[in-house]
């Protein structure tokens, strides 16, 4: 997503991504290069 150019550096943007039980988000908070991001567990959804 970096080198596809979906996050931009110089505009806010947020992805989110779920893989085997994790949650990633990143998002460039519009900060002129920098990506945060953070990984967690996904929380489970009640059936």
């Amino acid at each position: 997503m970096l080198t596809s150019g979906e996050l931009n550096p110089r505009h806010q943007h947020t992805v989110t991504l779920y893989a085997k039980g994790l949650t990633c988000k990143a998002d460039t908070l519009g900060s002129r290069g920098y990506v945060y991001m953070a990984v967690y567990p996904t929380p489970e959804t009640k059936k």
